[in-house]
């Protein structure tokens, strides 16, 4: 293991290696129903165009050009020819002086100009009259073919993750479905001699692998395909069996979590090394995360993560996550800075590297806010914290990283704490 404070790769060095690092994986057809959190993998045109005909936005008569003006000229006449409930297409063209019963959603018939509501007509002996003010009004109450989306307009650009929202806008331009990128399986291990399943019965020294949790649940939420290959304990032949495993399955990443330091029983970056993977970083200029190895072992990327739960959260969140975007097409897929104004006085020990602590994002007296996670609460975020620093004023401006998938949502719902 090399020494960290004169060999560590800053965090956005890390990134740099990682990205360029990075395949992107084939793109595959889904139908829109399994098509949310996919990333598109190239841009999504309109089959037909929103709307797709000439359509009633009011419950009234639709009408062609007036005609049949009384002798006053105050009001004008149409005979009822028919009546185009929403769902109907009209087959008829509006002949002058004729009108139809329409409702809202309803297929405008050619020859007609405007639907005029309800409550603007009267209707006698079927006949409506209209009054001559209501012909006259801007609105015409016809949503155009095309007005709101053209055929063949942009509907979703390449490396965009689908949400809820796009896939009724495809629906509504006709597609059914859509070309994504394969989802990347990830292989994760947790290593550790004291480690037990939850089943399991604790020994004396030995405790619950609650990582797997954590890398099962924060894996899918970036799109991968998450797959658990157990616990492994600290012995190089586990290790080295491992890595045959994956040398041989070919999975599209492996994560470790744990074995990764100078101590006799962090094996993992050995026996990596022995299994023929080649090393690309081991060490980072931030805390936590200065015990982190990435490499390759074939096509396979090896991600070798630290063993405590906050730091393996940090890391996904930092590295892992947005990897695993970017070999599905995502565009600009780290974490998003923002500045927030500190809720409280931060005093600690200075050191020479980044930190990265877990926080809660937060909107007070009109502003974005951000104080330290309290015991047993879940972070939403990671404030950055400077090296060399020890002291931030209350209400000083600090750098704030939100997770991908925190970004689009929950921030917004974090409300006042």
């Amino acid at each position: 293991m090399q020494n960290y404070d004169n060999n560590s790769c800053s965090l956005e060095k890390a990134q740099q290696i990682i990205f360029h690092t990075l395949r992107q994986l084939p793109g595959e057809v889904v139908v829109l129903h399994e098509a949310r959190q996919r990333i598109v993998v190239c841009g999504v045109n309109a089959v037909t165009p929103r709307p797709a005909f000439d359509e009633s936005t009011r419950d009234g008569y639709v009408i062609p050009h007036p005609a049949g003006a009384s002798t006053d000229g105050t009001v004008h006449r149409y005979a009822i020819v028919d009546e185009i409930p929403a769902g109907r297409p009209s087959l008829k063209i509006l002949a002058s002086g004729t009108a139809c019963r329409i409702m809202t959603g309803g297929c405008v018939p050619k020859g007609a100009v405007r639907v005029v509501p309800f409550e603007e007509c009267v209707e006698q002996n079927g006949s409506v009259v209209i009054a001559n003010h209501a012909l006259l009004a801007l609105e015409t109450f016809i949503k155009k073919t095309g007005s709101e989306i053209a055929r063949g307009e942009l509907l979703v650009p390449a490396g965009e993750v689908l949400q809820a929202d796009h896939l009724a806008l495809l629906a509504s331009c006709g597609m059914h479905s859509v070309a994504v990128a394969a989802r990347p399986v990830v292989g994760y291990v947790c290593t550790g001699s004291e480690l037990t399943a939850p089943a399991e019965e604790l020994g004396i020294g030995q405790k619950v692998s609650s990582n797997s949790f954590l890398l099962s649940g924060l894996l899918a939420s970036v799109g991968a395909r998450p797959v658990n290959m157990g616990l492994i304990k600290d012995s190089e032949q586990e290790l080295l069996d491992l890595f045959a495993r994956v040398g041989a399955d070919q999975p599209d990443v492996l994560l470790t979590t744990g074995g990764m330091g100078p101590g006799k029983y962090d094996l993992v970056e050995k026996t990596f090394v022995a299994a023929g993977g080649r090393v690309l970083f081991n060490a980072l200029a931030v805390r936590p995360g200065q015990s982190v190895l990435f490499g390759l072992l074939g096509r396979t990327l090896l991600f070798g993560l630290p063993g405590p739960p906050h730091a393996v959260r940090t890391l996904l969140h930092e590295l892992v996550g947005p990897a695993l975007l970017a070999i599905q097409g995502k565009k600009d897929p780290w974490p998003k800075m923002i500045a927030a104004h500190v809720l409280h006085r931060v005093q600690m020990k200075p050191h020479r590297v980044l930190r990265l602590k877990d926080a809660v994002l937060v909107l007070q007296d009109g502003r974005c806010s951000v104080r330290f996670a309290e015991r047993l609460e879940v972070p939403n975020c990671l404030i950055l914290l400077e090296a060399g620093r020890s002291t931030y004023r209350e209400g000083e401006l600090v750098q704030v990283h939100l997770p991908h998938e925190l970004s689009y949502s929950y921030f917004w719902q974090c409300g006042q704490k």
